[in-house]
C-alpha cells in the first residue's frame, strides 16, 4: 500500500474520500482544489483528485500538474460526483489516469491507488535506471575518447621506435618502406650491425588490433637482437626459437600472434633465414624468375617449438625482398595469399634499393583492400658495391 496519498478536494466536499484512504492505511496529505501555491510532488505515491461536479476547476488543476511534474510520472485519480461520460472524458484528456464515479467502494478505490502506486514505483525505476545508463554512456564516451588518445599516443611512440636509418653491411646494401595506414598497425623491422661482420635484419607484425602491438613488436625484436648477441654461432632459427620462449614466458592472456622473418648476412655473403608465419621472403637472383622460399615456421607465441633455418649465399646482383601481411590483398595470414608480389617485384627488378621497395609498395597498395600496414624490407647484394654509412628509411602516412 502507497505510504503517501496527495488528496485535492473543496473545502466542501465530503470526507468519504480521506476517510477510505486513511482506513485502508494511507498517509494522506490534503491540497485545496483549485488553490494556486505549487504543489510538492516529493514522497506522494498518488494523487486523488475530489472533481466532483466541479469539472473545469478540476481539468485545469490537473493540467497544471502535468506541467508541473513535466516527465515525471504521477497517477492522478479523479472521483466525479455522479456518472458522466464527458466529463470522464475531460477528465482523462487533462492527464488523469483513472476516473471513477461515487459512491466509491473503499475497497476499489484502495485497489485503485495501490494499481496506480504501482505504477509510480515502476516508473521511478525506469527512470533510476535510465539515469544509471546516462551514466554509463558519459563515463563510456569519456573511456572511449580516452582510448582514442591512446591509440594516437601508440601510433606515435611506435613510429618513433622503429629505426630512420639503416646500417650497411659489407657486402649489402638494405632498403626499406614502411606504410603505416592505421593507428594501431603492428608492422616493425630492425637492421643491426653485429660483431664478426655480421648483420641481423628482421621484420615482423602483431597481427590483430590492440595498443600493445608497437611494445610487443619492440620486446620481439630486442629479444632477437640480444640472442644473436649471446649466441653468436647460431643459426637465424635457434633466434627465432628465443623469441618464441620469451613470449611464452611472458604469460599473456589473449596474447596475438606475432609474425617474424629474420636473418643473419655474414661477410661472405652466406644467409641464414628463418620464419614465423609471415609471407615467405621472395628470392629475386641477378638472372632468373622471383623464387619464394617456403621455409616452415608457425607463428610465434603458440607453442614451444623449433623454427628451421634455412643456408643460402648472394651472389651480386641478387635480392631478397621480405613483406608483412599488408602487401596480400586482403591482408589475410593465412597461407595461400594471393599476393602479386612475385610479379610485382620482378617487373621493378632493375630498380635498387629504395628506389626498388617504393616503387613496389606503390603498386602493390593499389590491390590491397584493407587498412593494415605495409612494410617491405629489402637485401640487395650490388654488382659493384661502394657502401654509404647509411641508407635513409622511408616511412611515410
Amino acid at each position: 500500500m502507497p505510504s503517501t496519498v496527495l488528496l485535492s478536494a473543496f473545502p466542501a466536499a465530503p470526507g468519504d474520500l480521506r476517510d477510505a484512504l486513511a482506513a485502508a492505511g494511507c498517509a494522506v496529505r490534503d491540497h485545496a482544489l483549485g488553490s494556486a501555491p505549487t504543489v510538492s510532488f516529493s514522497g506522494i505515491d498518488a494523487a486523488v483528485l475530489d472533481a466532483g461536479d466541479q469539472v473545469t476547476a478540476a481539468a485545469a488543476q490537473t493540467r497544471r500538474w502535468r506541467a508541473e511534474l513535466g516527465d515525471e510520472i504521477l497517477p492522478i485519480v479523479w472521483v466525479l460526483g455522479a456518472s458522466d461520460p464527458a466529463a470522464a472524458a475531460r477528465g482523462l484528456d487533462a492527464g488523469a489516469d483513472a476516473v471513477l464515479v461515487r459512491p466509491v467502494e473503499p475497497a476499489v478505490l484502495a485497489a485503485q491507488v495501490r494499481s496506480a502506486a504501482r505504477s509510480r514505483a515502476a516508473a521511478g525505476r525506469v527512470a533510476s535506471r535510465a539515469a544509471e545508463a546516462r551514466l554509463v554512456g558519459d563515463q563510456l564516451t569519456r573511456t572511449f575518447a580516452q582510448i582514442d588518445r591512446e591509440l594516437d599516443l601508440t601510433r606515435r611512440v611506435r613510429l618513433a621506435l622503429l629505426q630512420r636509418a639503416l646500417p650497411a653491411a659489407a657486402n649489402a646494401a638494405f632498403a626499406v618502406c614502411h606504410r603505416p595506414r592505421s593507428r594501431n598497425g603492428g608492422d616493425f623491422y630492425a637492421v643491426h650491425a653485429l660483431d664478426r661482420g655480421r648483420t641481423l635484419f628482421l621484420v615482423g607484425d602483431v597481427i590483430g588490433h590492440t595498443t600493445a602491438g608497437g611494445l610487443l613488436g619492440t620486446f620481439v625484436a630486442e629479444t632477437v637482437r640480444e640472442a644473436a648477441r649471446e649466441k653468436p654461432t647460431a643459426p637465424a632459427g635457434t633466434l627465432l626459437a628465443e623469441a618464441n620462449l620469451a613470449l611464452l614466458r611472458l604469460e599473456l592472456e589473449d596474447a596475438p600472434l606475432v609474425s617474424l622473418v629474420a636473418g643473419l648476412l655474414d661477410e661472405s655473403g652466406a644467409l641464414s633465414i628463418a620464419r614465423a608465419g609471415l609471407p615467405a621472403p621472395l628470392y629475386l637472383p641477378a638472372n632468373g624468375p622471383p623464387a619464394a622460399w617456403n621455409i616452415p615456421g608457425p607463428f610465434l607465441g603458440i607453442a614451444e617449438t623449433t623454427y628451421p633455418s634455412h643456408v643460402a649465399a648472394l651472389k651480386p646482383g641478387d635480392t631478397l625482398l621480405v613483406a608483412t601481411d599488408g602487401t596480400r590483398p586482403d591482408g589475410d595470414p593465412g597461407p595461400d595469399d594471393g599476393s602479386r608480389l612475385p610479379e610485382i617485384a620482378a617487373r621493378h627488378a632493375a630498380r635498387t634499393g629504395q628506389q626498388f621497395v617504393d616503387a613496389v609498395a606503390t603498386d602493390l597498395l593499389a590491390q590491397v583492400r584493407h587498412e593494415d600496414d605495409v612494410t617491405l624490407l629489402s637485401l640487395s647484394v650490388p654488382i659493384n658495391f661502394n657502401a654509404p654509412n647509411v641508407s635513409d628509411v622511408q616511412a611515410s602516412d
